[in-house]
């Protein structure tokens, strides 16, 4: 390409892009609506242009209508052209009165959104509508009239949340049949209301500066699932607190610091507790869920949690809480605030640490135990030896003396005792005592006669000699080969009975 009119493009290119920038802002100026399709379903968005009424020529077969952020006061005539629509969004506008008859028409309208208007009252209509959701939220509402959504039969989504509302007409919801969820979010209630609804599934009450809630306040509830009550001041939830269909239950942002076994006594469907944000420092008792078979997730994130003490909770909860299958995913939101020594710490390692301390400063406390416990071990050592002592000790009046004579030792005799007991010698021509029995003799002279001869060689005597006299045996003789002396065993009885028979 030539530099010349290479140059001249390059020159003309901005004009050109700038002339199609202007171009589509004038078109998008003459038009203030825009058709597109998303989704299968065509678009005619109007919003945003402060528009009072809609502009002529417009493509009535789309399906969904956006009208917020304009200026209008009433609904515009030429909504009844549109046959097919399926959605209709005329939030941020300035409405405030009630449904035209010819929404009734509009047998395919499914969502009608009129957040962010000027209804402070919500009236009942006589007409028959067929949308399926209706947002009410971000106006000034503070009454509704009882039967205001009784002809709303396909009612299933009511979002009536950031308005004024401080109570509610309790038949209110009783002919909504098909009523499944509703918001009452962001507004001044200070207790949860009592209506009936018998197909009610979700119920939405968070922000609402409720303090308290009476324990059947949702029993009329009767198909409720799923209860909404973060982001309020409660401070404590009602014991036997009932609902025999509750399944989530979140409470998270509120004020609750304790709970008993009595709390979720009432809910055997609980399968979802939500308890985040709160000011529990008392670790739980399983024993509070002990009604709560289908407990599946629980949610404790953001409360300070004391681990002050010795608490077998601690490892239970712990345990009962993070076993698989676990019902806290988030075991990092089971750890201490204090005490210091175990700060950030799982309630798990706090319970090893309370006993198995591994700083200095819990070595002084760790000697003390184990010196304690030797201490004791001891002294009830102690105490079962002279227990087992003083049971097989002997009774000395039923004990008597039996002695074997020239047995290998001879029982220690008191020096109270007589010491010199006669023999009963039955047979007075048997060989002469032994050693031991001479000992025994009042007269140890009267039986040297029977002793046998010592011989004189000093060698037979240390080979051959079995025993010496005392006093005057001192001459070294040895027996006679053939002389042998019967030993035999005497009884002796140290009784005085016995002395005197003898």
């Amino acid at each position: 390409m030539d530099v010349g009119v290479l140059s001249v493009v390059v020159w003309l290119l901005p004009a050109v892009v700038l002339g199609g920038v202007l171009r589509d802002d004038i078109d998008f100026q003459d038009d203030p609506c825009r058709t597109y399709s998303q989704d299968g379903l065509w678009f005619l968005d109007c919003s945003d242009r402060g528009l009072t009424e809609l502009p002529d020529n417009l493509n009535y077969d789309v399906q969904v209508l956006v009208l917020a952020n304009n200026n209008f006061i009433s609904f515009p005539k030429q909504l009844e052209q549109f046959s097919d629509l399926h959605t209709l969004d005329m939030s941020g506008n300035r409405l405030s009165t009630t449904l035209p008859a010819y929404i009734e028409s509009l047998q395919s309208l499914k969502v009608l959104n009129l957040s962010n208007n000027n209804y402070d009252t919500w009236h009942a209509s006589q007409r028959t509508f067929n949308f399926n959701k209706l947002d009410l939220s971000k106006n000034k509402i503070n009454g509704i009239e009882e039967d205001a959504f009784a002809r709303m039969r396909n009612l299933s989504f009511l979002d009536l949340s950031e308005n004024r509302l401080n109570d509610l007409p309790k038949t209110m919801f009783s002919h909504a049949t098909h009523l499944f969820e509703l918001n009452l979010s962001r507004n001044y209630f200070l207790s949860v209301p009592q209506f009936q609804s018998q197909y009610l599934r979700i119920l939405h009450l968070s922000n609402c500066q409720i303090a308290g809630f009476h324990k059947t306040a949702i029993s009329e509830m009767t198909s409720l699932l799923v209860l909404d009550l973060s982001i309020n001041q409660i401070e404590s939830i009602p014991d036997d607190f009932e609902s025999l269909t509750l399944q989530d239950l979140i409470l998270s942002y509120n004020e609750i610091n304790m709970l008993t076994d009595n709390t979720f006594s009432s809910l055997p469907h609980l399968a979802v507790l939500d308890l985040r944000g709160n000011a529990f420092k008392e670790v739980w008792l399983t024993s509070y869920f002990s009604s709560n078979p289908f407990l599946r997730s629980v949610y404790v994130k953001g409360n300070r949690w004391s681990c002050e003490g010795f608490s077998v909770n601690l490892l239970l909860t712990y345990d009962f809480l993070t076993k698989e299958p676990a019902k806290v995913n988030d075991k990092a939101s089971l750890i201490c605030y204090s005490p210091s020594n175990v700060t950030q710490l799982s309630w798990q390692q706090a319970y090893i640490r309370t006993w198995h301390a591994d700083d200095s400063s819990g070595n002084g406390y760790t000697f003390m135990a184990v010196m304690i416990g030797v201490i004791i071990g001891i002294v009830l050592t102690s105490f079962v030896c002279r227990s087992l002592m003083y049971i097989n000790k002997p009774d000395p009046s039923r004990t008597t003396a039996n002695t074997v004579l020239n047995g290998p030792s001879t029982p220690a005799v008191n020096n109270d005792t007589e010491t010199r007991i006669p023999l009963r010698v039955t047979n007075r021509d048997d060989l002469p005592p032994t050693y031991d029995e001479a000992l025994l003799l009042p007269q140890l002279t009267s039986s040297f006669h029977s002793l046998p001869d010592f011989v004189d060689a000093e060698e037979n005597l240390r080979r051959n000699r079995r025993s010496r006299s005392i006093g005057d045996l001192t001459d070294p003789r040895p027996r006679l080969g053939d002389r042998r002396s019967t030993r035999r065993t005497i009884r002796l009885n140290s009784n005085v009975e016995t002395r005197e028979n003898s």
